[in-house]
């Protein structure tokens, strides 16, 4: 069992990493250079031990307990016992190599260097150390102190011992691994938002449209909530980075038709912004078949993406309906949703 780690970045991510793993007993150094930034921390993690005691899950004492178990400094000298350390600063590559190269040079000999990244490439970040059979992601889901995910992901150079530490971490501050092989996306945002790119594609401008779309997939299938509704609370301009980097990677199947980047070019991000595809909420309309037919390929482009992971050995066939059950609510996975639906997926 790991006992001593860093988080590097005490943004909301890295704040929550920080708390699941006080919470779990560890004692946890969370390094920012900004001091303001370790004081929005602090607060994020005792906002969360207040909630918990106020719900009785928690009580006073053990909430202090916790949020003492977490160092927040910015000397990097913290560092030098711990075991491992995961990066949580924003997703742009230069940034994150950089950290990694800092960490390489102050963490002991033997310790494990994590990316929290939800998409970018562990190989790289991986060649920017002289270590990188030690290099992994350990892709949390948000909020973390709640979501029971943990995308364990082995880079080309990262070692068998150094996923199964990872995997055996994630258990112990109670979450639940699943190994993913490194893809573009990694696993969940793959199947995602192919779905949702799907459904996009699929339905068009009309509000109405949208609205019934998203009510015919949380009715007819196992997601809790439909691909427009997802979309305005992810927020569209995170989905439509996200987004562009698979087409990228894969070609048209992730392409959407440009609804989401007119959205974000006319300032319409989703909830954050005060609308998206929709404005305040959905209007209500009723199932009509055009609203079968858009669920209809939203579940099929998950199923689609699913097996391409499988074939390409990804994740097994049981992590990869787990993954989606975990990261995304769905009662079921897509793989178990094709079996319930045999006809032939069409491939794009």
């Amino acid at each position: 069992m790991i006992s001593r780690l860093a988080v590097i970045g005490s943004g909301v991510m890295g704040s929550e990493i920080a708390q699941v793993a006080a919470a779990a007993g560890c004692t946890v150094v969370l390094l920012d250079s900004d001091p303001s930034a370790l004081e929005r921390a602090r607060e994020h993690i005792r906002g969360i031990g207040e909630r918990r005691v106020a719900k009785n899950r928690l009580t006073a004492a053990e909430a202090d307990e916790i949020l003492g178990r977490i160092v927040l400094t910015g000397d990097d000298r913290e560092l030098g016992e711990c075991e491992l350390a995961i990066e949580a600063v924003p997703e742009i590559l230069e940034i994150k190599r950089a950290v990694f190269e800092k960490l390489d040079a102050k963490l002991p000999p033997g310790a494990l260097l994590a990316s929290n990244t939800s998409g970018l490439s562990i190989t790289e970040l991986a060649r920017h150390t002289s270590r990188p059979e030690h290099v992994l992601g350990l892709h949390f889901f948000n909020p973390a102190s709640v979501m029971r995910l943990v995308e364990v992901v082995q880079g080309e150079s990262t070692g068998d011992e150094a996923v199964t530490a990872g995997e055996e971490f994630a258990s112990a501050i109670g979450k639940t691994p699943v190994r993913v092989r490194e893809c573009p996306g990694f696993l969940v945002n793959r199947i995602l938002v192919r779905a949702m790119a799907s459904a996009y594609d699929a339905t068009g401008d009309d509000r109405a449209a949208r609205a019934g779309a998203d009510r015919a997939v949380a009715e007819s299938g196992p997601a809790p909530m439909g691909p427009f509704a997802l979309g305005d609370l992810i927020g569209l301009d995170t989905l439509e980075h996200l987004r562009t980097d698979l087409v990228g990677a894969y070609g048209s199947r992730f392409e959407d038709g440009g609804h989401t980047a007119s959205l974000t070019d006319a300032g319409r991000l989703g909830r954050k912004s005060g609308g998206g595809f929709f404005d305040d909420r959905a209007p209500e309309v009723e199932i009509n078949r055009s609203a079968e037919a858009v669920a209809l390929t939203y579940y099929e482009a998950a199923a689609d993406e699913a097996s391409r992971c499988l074939a390409e050995n990804i994740a097994s066939r049981a992590d990869i309906d787990l993954a989606m059950q975990l990261g995304c609510g769905w009662e079921f996975g897509p793989l178990e949703w094709s079996e319930k639906h045999p006809d032939p997926v069409e491939r794009r």
